[in-house]
Order: structure tokens, then sequence, then C-alpha cells
């Protein structure tokens, strides 16, 4: 509760006109501060690989999950400070999980892989980690400095802990042979572990100090702008504004996401015409439909960030030498055939929940499957034989629906809120000429109803079978964002029941598993065609906030 009072008091603070520094840092004390850290699987990579991470996000004194977050950013940066790319990634009790795609598009060079939630950048504490890209489809390695003789430089390690003591069934094992890995679970919190082959290619010296100390990099400059904590979901703030000196307080806007899981929200501006809405369930669509519920004519704009407003440094460049030559010979190999599998060797997507509307469990709701019924073409006729208590009226040019309430009462004075798969319908005549034949179902909820702050006569909420009705108001403004990336269920084969056992298996990392439950009780993984020297490295932290960094090896012959 006193989260959700903090919640609402910043928003109405930060969209005042006049806010002193002193009202922004003193609310800023009223919350925990965050760090965060990523567990990624290397530092080395070529394009057509694709980096995995886990990122925790802690209470900067407590080192146990923080609850306040619920997104968070990484961001692949290069040496000229420039964003090459960018994903946004929600976080569970402080956990988030993806994967980046190393496309070719990639030059080779030393990159700096950033994290930070947006309540982080108010300190300006970001994570930062190198990371090495070889493009190895590139004319030449740019940006690679020849070497004749072998590196000497002395890569950082992090110093073992003792808590889980990870070990394998066996220290050797054949080709695709089931692997079990066995450890401590008493007191672990959350921890994720990468299974990967080793390599001699020793890496320049990384900005990490220790495995906590890397995620709390601060720069000395307090950030001029206050950003608010994503504190139930994404949090996205906008504006409008009216060329012609209308009033910009107090404007409904319509919030709308179509497609398959669709969100619709009505949310209110403040006198300057400011208005922000969260996002706290997943959403199919690519982009967002905004519109002014009012006759008059504005223009709508949204909040784009503007980069992270700090330079980077420490871009250590990888030296060539011949066990990096032999490196990318063998590695760029495995790739190519890997690739040409991927179709049989892809991750799932975990499977999301559907959204339910707020209006969802009214027990004053009626729902009409159209394919029950006698069918016809238009709208006017489905709603005169087969919609009860609902007709269709003309009003100032328009025309509009109209139903009654379960009290068989209907006021001129409120307009009934009309959605068709997701989208808010301000003006119904953009939407009554739509052919009926592709309409699913009809709910119709006979019941006044508050939908942001504004009353309506009762709502007629529309399915279409393709759940996929374009919007057809001049009015609405379509804007894109940066979507959360989706839970990935990361694949690894099961050579007991895999059916194709033919296709080659040229797995470098062997297993990803981004978090693990308490209660697994076996763990267990398979070999590849490749043979050599593979680490098990678990990260993570235990109940009582203490930093987790193991290692365990063995051999494939």
């Amino acid at each position: 509760m006193n989260k959700n009072i903090f919640y609402i008091c910043i928003i109405l603070l930060y969209s005042s006109t006049i806010i002193s520094q002193n009202t922004i840092e003193y609310q800023k004390q009223k919350l925990p501060q965050e760090h965060l850290f990523l567990h990624v699987n290397g530092n080395l990579f070529l394009t057509g690989e694709s980096l995995y991470y886990t990122i925790y996000c802690l209470d900067a004194k407590k080192n146990t999950p923080s609850l306040l977050s619920k997104i968070a950013y990484v961001e692949l940066i290069n040496s000229d400070q420039k964003s090459i790319s960018k994903q946004k990634i929600n976080l569970k009790k402080g956990i988030g999980f993806s994967d980046l795609f190393l496309s070719s598009s990639i030059k080779t060079g030393t990159y700096k892989l950033v994290s930070y939630t947006q309540w982080m950048r108010n300190e300006q504490r970001f994570f930062e980690e190198n990371i090495y890209v070889v493009n190895p489809f590139a004319d030449k390695l740019e940006q690679v400095k020849p070497l004749d003789s072998i590196n000497t430089k002395k890569a950082y390690t992090f110093k073992n802990t003792q808590i889980l003591k990870p070990k394998t069934d066996k220290n050797t094992y054949s080709k695709r042979e089931k692997i079990k890995l066995f450890f401590n679970k008493e007191d672990i919190e959350n921890i994720s572990i990468s299974v990967k082959k080793t390599n001699e290619i020793e890496l320049p010296t990384t900005p990490k100090t220790s495995f906590l100390e890397a995620n709390s990099i601060k720069n000395n400059k307090i950030s001029k702008t206050f950003y608010i904590p994503e504190l139930r979901g994404e949090l996205i703030q906008g504006k409008i504004s009216s060329s012609n000196n209308l009033e910009i307080g107090n404007k409904n806007i319509a919030v709308s996401f179509g497609g398959e899981n669709s969100l619709t929200k009505i949310v209110t501006t403040n006198k300057n015409g400011i208005f922000y809405f969260s996002i706290d369930k997943p959403y199919s669509a690519n982009e967002v439909v905004l519109e002014v519920l009012d006759n008059n004519q504005y223009t709508i704009s949204l909040n784009e960030d503007k980069g992270l407003h700090i330079s980077f440094s420490n871009f250590d460049k990888l030296e060539l030498t011949e066990a990096l030559r032999i490196y990318i010979k063998e590695q760029s190999k495995y790739i190519q055939i890997k690739n040409a599998y991927n179709s049989v060797k892809q991750s799932s997507y975990s499977k999301e929940n559907q959204n339910k509307p707020v209006f969802y469990d009214n027990s004053n709701t009626t729902t009409y499957v159209l394919d029950d019924f006698k069918r016809f073409k238009t709208i006017k006729e489905v709603a005169v034989e087969i919609l009860k208590d609902v007709w269709i009226v003309n009003e100032n040019n328009e025309q509009r629906f109209r139903l009654r309430d379960v009290d068989l009462v209907s006021e001129k004075n409120l307009e009934t809120l009309l959605i068709v798969d997701g989208f808010t319908i301000n003006n119904h005549s953009d939407f009554i000429g739509f052919d009926a034949l592709k309409i699913k179902t009809i709910k119709v909820i006979q019941e006044k109803y508050f939908f942001g702050n504004k009353l309506y006569q009762g709502i007629i909420d529309i399915k279409t079978f393709d759940k996929n009705y374009q919007n057809k108001s001049k009015k609405s403004q379509n804007f894109s964002l940066l979507k959360p990336e989706k839970e990935k269920n990361y694949y690894h084969p099961n050579y007991e029941v895999l059916k194709n056992k033919n296709i080659p298996d040229f797995r470098t990392q062997l297993l990803w598993l981004p978090k693990i439950s308490k209660s697994t009780k076996e763990l267990f993984f398979y070999s590849s065609d490749i043979v050599g020297k593979f680490k098990v490295e678990i990260q993570g932290y235990t109940k009582s906030g203490q930093p987790i960094f193991e290692e365990h090896f063995f051999t494939v012959k």
C-alpha cells in the first residue's frame, strides 16, 4: 500500500509545473536504491551466436531481491558510445532474463553490455561488462590488433564461493551422453546456470572489481532528469497539445493495444496536458493507438528516451593471437552448421496468460456468439435482430450505439463505450459499416461503468475472428513502443526421446538455465558432437543476499 501511495504521489509531483530539487530528493529517499548484475554466458562471441543473460535486481543495501522495479533495460553500446541494440525486460521478484542475437551486421570490436532500471538512472548507476565480438564473415577483422605471439594479458576471474559445490556424476563423457549435475540447494534464492565449452583465449581485463561491485558502477554526476520508478510495469509518458489553444487539461485519452492479446485503458491528462499509462500485462501489438476522446483535434506525443547521457570507457581491444585464429575458424564452422538446422532446434516461448478486461467478471454481462444465431451481414441487423436492449441512433450527424442498463434505463447524456479487438472506438460511425460476418462474439455489459474517470452507459465489447480490426479514426495516432522481450524456454536436446538423431549437434553451449526452481529434483543435459573441456558456471545469490559464483569442469572425448 505504501508503495502504491508513493507511486501516485510521485506522478502528481512530477506532473506539476514546478518541482523543487529538495522535494525530489526527499521522495527519492522514500524508496530503497537498487543495483543489478548480469550473469552472461561469456565475454567472447562470434556473429551468428546468441548472448544469454539473467538479470538480478537487488536492494542496494541488503542484496536481497528488489520488489521495486518491474522493468529493466539492457543495451549493447559500441566504442563510439552508440547503442546498437536495446531490450526491455520484465522483472519478476527482481529476476529477468533474455538473449541477444549477434547479427552479421555487427562489426568486430569491443562493446559494453549495459543494464539498468529507470530508478537507477537517478543515481547514474549502471551495470557494465565488456563483450568482445568477432565478425568472421566480414572482409577483414576490423579493430582486432594482430599479434604474432600468444596473448599474455591476464583475464579477470572471480573468486569461487563454496556454497553450492556443483559436481557432475563423472569427470569424462562421450559424445551425446547424459550428464547429471548436482549441487547444494538448501540456501539458494535464485541462480542461473551456464554450461559452455572453454577456450584458450585470454581476454583483456574487464572493468569488474568484484562480483557485485561490477553492477554498482556509478557516474559522479547525478541525473538532472528525475526518472519515475516503474513499480507496476512499463510506464509511458506523453503529452497532448492544440494549435487552436484548446483546453488540454482533464482530457480522456483512449490507450489501445490490438491484436491477439489486447489491452484497453483510458487515462486523463493533467492541467499541462501530460498523461501517463502503465502496462502491467503482456500484449501482442507492436504499437499503441492513442486517441483523445473529444470532438476537437489534438496532437499527441510520447516522451522519447534520448540516451543514457554518460560515456563509458575501457574498450580494451582483442589481440589476434594464433589461439584466437583457431577459435574463430572452428567456431564459425559450428555456427554455420547449427544455423542450417536452426528450424529443428529453436527455443520456444513461454505461454502468456490472456488478458482479461477490467469488466470481465461483471455479473450484468451477456455474451453473444454470433455463429449461434442466423448470420447477418450488417451491424445494424445484428443490433436489431440479436442484441437485446441495444440499438443505434443518429446524433449530431453520427451513428452511435445505445443500450439500457440492467434496470432497463437509458441515460441519453451518457455515452456507450464501444471496444473492438481492444480498440476504443470513439466515433461509432467508423465501425458500423464493418462486415458483421467477421465478428465472432459481442459482449454487452448492461451497467453504468467508470472507465478511467469517465462514466459510460454500459460497454459493448466486440471480438472479430482474426482479432486484427484496424482503427479507422482520423483522430487516433499510432506509436511504436519497445516491447518487453518474451520469456523463452531454451532448447537443449534429450537424446533419450529425440527421434531424429542424425542431425549434427555442434553445440558449444550445452545448457543455459536463466533461472532454476528450488524444487528441481534432478538436473541433467547432454553433451554434443564437440569434444574438449567444458565449464559449469553458476551465479546468483543466497536467501541472505550472499553472492554465488561457482565453477565445475568436465571433459568430453
